[in-house]
Parts: C-alpha cells; structure tokens; sequence
C-alpha cells in the first residue's frame, strides 16, 4: 500500500464557504480554484486508481485560512473544514487514512481550541503555514499551541504560504519565477 501524506482539497461544504468568503482572491486563491481534485471526489478517485493501493493523508488546500477571513470567520471556516475532512476519512477509509486539522492562526485562542476539537475528531495534527497572517510562528501567541501539540504527541505539516507580491531574492520587487508559492 502506498499512503501520501501531504494531499490537499476542500472537503464538501467547504468550497461554498470559501467562495463565499474570498470570491475574488487571487495568487493561490486563483490558482486553486482551477484544480478539479481539490472538490471533485470522481476526478480525485479516477486520479488516485491510476496509482494502484494508494491512499492519502488529507488537508486543506492553499491558501491559509487566516490570509483571507478575519479572526471569527476564520474559527467558523476551520470547523467547516476539519468537520468535513473527518467525514471524508469516515466515509471513504479505502482512500484517506486521516487528516491533518486546519487551525485559524489568527485567533490564537480558537486555534488551540479547535486543535483540540479536531484531535477528537481524529485529526492527526494540524498544518500550518510559514508565517501565520504575516506573523512568524515563533511568536509568543503561538506557544501554547506547540505546547499542546506536542503534549499530545501530534504532527505537524508545514506547509509554505506568501504571495507573489513578495520576492525571492533581494533586489526584486515581486517573485519573479513563481517561486512565491513553493518558497514560504
């Protein structure tokens, strides 16, 4: 059997919500809506039969939840999204194992709660992106978040996020190879 670990896409319920929320988003918003296995469950299922006794570790697509809804719009987002990722791996066991839970980093306290809502729902950690609404995950809101992930011996997908309009390299005024979306 083969097990990725690192597959992204927006459960059902989710991408409404998404829309909803970030209808004109461009860089990795723009990017993403134009994946049809990010949200189509056949397209996906077609794809992952070309690989055989293959199976995915699932978690949400860029972009960050926190880079485009505000603190309390992000909470109900990151629920919608772990609830639907833990009916997916319920639903479908033969093709997703397990998911790692999303988190609204920019409300630190509703992200350590939602951690563990998620934990409970069977989440096996939690991604979380390079830098969490422009803030380095090191900051000392963030602390009792890692404490908890690690007390309860969970992982942790990192994940790059920034836009192109941050560059590479010094002297450039934006990215100018697209390496916005792979750096972070």
């Amino acid at each position: 059997m083969k097990i990725d670990v690192f597959n992204h896409l927006y459960p059902p319920g989710f991408v409404e919500e998404f829309e909803r929320a970030a209808p004109l988003l461009k860089d990795m918003g723009k990017r993403v809506r134009n994946i049809s296995t990010l949200a189509n469950l056949d397209n996906r299922f077609r794809m992952m039969d070309e690989f055989g006794n293959y199976r995915q570790i699932i978690s949400l697509a860029s972009p960050p939840i926190e880079s485009y809804a505000a603190p309390d719009l992000a909470v109900h987002l990151a629920r919608v999204a772990n609830d639907g990722m833990a009916e997916l791996v319920r639903r479908y066991p033969d093709r997703f194992i397990a998911f790692a839970a999303s988190l609204p980093m920019n409300h630190p306290d509703a992200a350590l709660k939602e951690l563990e809502r998620a934990a409970g729902l069977g989440a096996l950690g939690a991604q979380i992106f390079s830098n969490a609404a422009g803030k380095p995950l090191d900051a000392p809101e963030f602390l009792p978040l890692f404490d908890e992930v690690a007390r309860r011996d969970l992982a942790v997908w990192l994940h790059p996020a920034r836009g192109a309009n941050f560059p590479d390299y010094r002297g450039e005024e934006k990215s100018k190879y697209e390496i916005w979306w792979t750096f972070g």
